[in-house]
């Protein structure tokens, strides 16, 4: 097949070489109706889509979740990961996806959760989109690389359940419609977890930011003795909140919390944490989103949590 060059593209729409170097260069001087028939001719004729440099750029979707913990922690990595590989970045919030049509960008990596995302991207023809935590749909080239939660809340059930704690708590700092909808299974991998270590009902220990814990000398009394905590900075809120009821971790109640780097080490007693792999969800979603823009072979990518193992959890006698 005959390489597509800047020179055709011009041709093919009726402009300048040097006007169609300009759309690719994000030159605000392009009428917007030429910039996008310029684009959506390049997207088209299946020309790779380059500054003048040879940069590709790539769109971060970023969306209402919160630009602290686990966004901050991806957000830098994703930064990093592309700056490696001699890419550009564009932040574009979730609700002005529209806009990307008209940039010259190959491709997206979504950080945000909002469910309808997949919908409104299907009408961006032919550019690929990595989501994190999300789940993709391959027809509209959307993937997915995810934690996967699920296996992770097994994992630290079954950290507790070695320590000898038998009744657990699940603290999640979203909303109880919300946390079950999360793509990564983590309220569902906690409470299969605790159904198979003979707890009949895990979602009475189950707590969430609009139906929060009752008190921890509450959940003592319902022979509670230790806690996940959900969401990366929820574990240091829960702990400051178990010293104001003068209790002590780990000596009164064991907590276990997700990772938020160099906060969870710096806590006091630093806490025993399930950490997602920041680096490898960020290295993934490049990786994945390359191989689309290449129209290589890709599947969606789920990457395993890590106990990192501090002081905040003692072994019940």
């Amino acid at each position: 097949m005959k390489k597509v060059t800047v020179r055709m593209i011009g041709a093919a729409v009726g402009v300048s070489h040097s006007t169609v170097s300009r759309v690719l260069n994000n030159d605000p001087r392009v009428h917007p109706e030429t910039r996008d028939l310029v684009l959506k001719t390049m997207r088209q004729m299946g020309y790779r889509i380059e500054t003048g440099n040879g940069r590709r750029t790539i769109a971060l979707i970023l969306g209402n979740n919160r630009m602290t913990g686990y966004v901050s922690s991806v957000l830098e990595k994703l930064l990093f990961a592309l700056r490696q590989r001699g890419m550009r970045a564009e932040l574009v919030n979730s609700g002005d996806v529209e806009l990307l049509g008209s940039r010259a960008i190959v491709g997206a990596i979504a950080l945000a959760l909002e469910a309808e995302l997949n919908e409104r991207w299907s009408e961006l023809q032919n550019l690929p989109l990595v989501r994190l935590n999300s789940p993709g749909c391959h027809r509209d080239t959307i993937y997915s690389v995810r934690s996967d939660g699920d296996a992770g809340m097994k994992l630290a059930v079954n950290f507790l359940l070695r320590h000898g704690h038998r009744r657990i708590a699940f603290l999640s700092d979203e909303e109880y419609r919300h946390e079950p909808e999360l793509f990564s299974g983590r309220f569902y991998g906690f409470c299969e977890a605790m159904r198979a270590a003979g707890e009949r009902e895990p979602e009475r220990f189950s707590f969430f930011r609009d139906y929060p814990a009752p008190g921890f000398r509450n959940l003592l009394d319902l022979g509670v003795t230790a806690a996940i905590c959900v969401g990366e900075l929820h574990g240091a809120i829960v702990a400051r909140k178990i010293h104001e009821e003068g209790l002590r971790v780990p000596e009164e109640f064991s907590l276990l919390s997700l990772e938020m780097p160099r906060i969870s080490e710096n806590l006091t007693p630093p806490h025993t944490t399930l950490s997602q792999d920041f680096e490898a969800l960020a290295e993934q979603a490049v990786c994945l989103l390359e191989a689309l823009i290449d129209h290589r072979a890709a599947s969606d990518v789920s990457i395993p949590y890590r106990l990192i193992e501090r002081r905040s959890v003692s072994f019940m006698h």
